[in-house]
């Protein structure tokens, strides 16, 4: 039998000296996310025009209104769309470290990783401002580089025309994570036992077929963290489209750019109606949830490693 625990004085002194050094994240978390959470939730089932003011409860309406509205469903594609695109960083990110692996552990190696990873450092207003000028439609660095490689002029509306918005805006997006994608694959890389590369060498296989048959196999769950990570992030989608859009959560241009958070956004301050913004936050939160869980089923992330 266990010997029971006394509540002594000394005892009680020292849990309550323990859990003072959490006491202030515990309160914030408490404050900050679960409080607001359980709001949403029951927000999301009333009719809300002015936060606690003639509060109505109206069951799932809000859910049917977002089910049965076109713009919800425009941005839900558009979510999808965004996020989806911006996994082109995972691919990237592989081949850039593939290679600054291939030039061995050095000063160069280093050169190469702060360089990549440099655009993770700098803030996401500032890049959004930079890449506006290079995404430029008339003038625009990319466009000229087009223009230059085609012979004639280009002048794509890579983030004012509604063809190709997303793509302008995948291309920002795919730039300022390529270097954490670049860094977290290097690191995965680097922890792949030499021997392995060896005794294949040994046997005769070339550098490609040891990438495509051992680097590549190697790299499941790194692949799988990083498209987990990535699949988040891009459904949380909102800094930047925010921006280039002018500071409107309509998604301009055409509303190609309004992702779920946007409406959100615009359902929260802009014509505040409480009850669909929770309504929203909520199937948004459902989303993510599902696709997370299904990504972790699928690539076998709550296995067990056999014995």
């Amino acid at each position: 039998m266990h010997k029971q625990t006394k509540l002594t004085r000394p005892f009680v002194k020292k849990q309550l000296t323990w859990y003072s050094f959490i006491i202030v994240s515990i309160i914030t978390l408490l404050v900050l996310s679960y409080i607001p959470m359980m709001t949403t939730i029951k927000y999301s089932f009333y009719d809300v025009s002015m936060l606690g003011f003639g509060e109505k409860f109206n069951g799932l309406t809000n859910y049917k209104l977002l089910l049965n509205n076109n713009s919800f469903l425009k941005s839900l594609a558009n979510t999808f769309i965004l996020a989806f695109m911006g996994l082109l960083s995972i691919p990237l990110g592989f081949i850039l470290a593939s290679l600054i692996n291939g030039i061995g552990k050095g000063i160069w190696q280093g050169f190469f990783r702060v360089g990549y990873y440099f655009p993770n450092i700098i803030t996401g207003v500032s890049v959004i401002l930079v890449f506006q000028v290079v995404l430029k439609t008339n003038h625009g660095m990319l466009n000229s580089l087009l223009s230059f490689l085609t012979g004639h002029e280009v002048a794509i509306g890579w983030l004012s025309d509604s063809k190709y918005a997303q793509f302008g805006a995948t291309i920002l997006y795919v730039w300022q994570n390529l270097g954490y994608s670049m860094l977290i694959n290097l690191a995965n890389l680097q922890s792949v036992p030499q021997e392995i590369y060896e005794a294949a060498e040994v046997d005769g296989a070339n550098g490609l077929q040891r990438w495509f048959y051992i680097t590549i196999p190697q790299m499941k769950t790194c692949f799988a963290f990083l498209f987990i990570t990535g699949m988040i992030n891009g459904l949380a989608r909102f800094t930047d489209l925010f921006i280039i859009g002018g500071n409107s959560p309509s998604g301009r241009p055409g509303g190609t750019l309004q992702t779920i958070l946007m409406f959100i956004y615009q359902f929260s301050f802009e014509s505040p109606q409480y009850g669909i913004a929770s309504a929203g936050a909520m199937i948004l939160f459902v989303i993510t949830f599902i696709v997370t869980a299904v990504n972790l089923l699928t690539t076998g992330f709550f296995k067990k490693e056999q014995g």
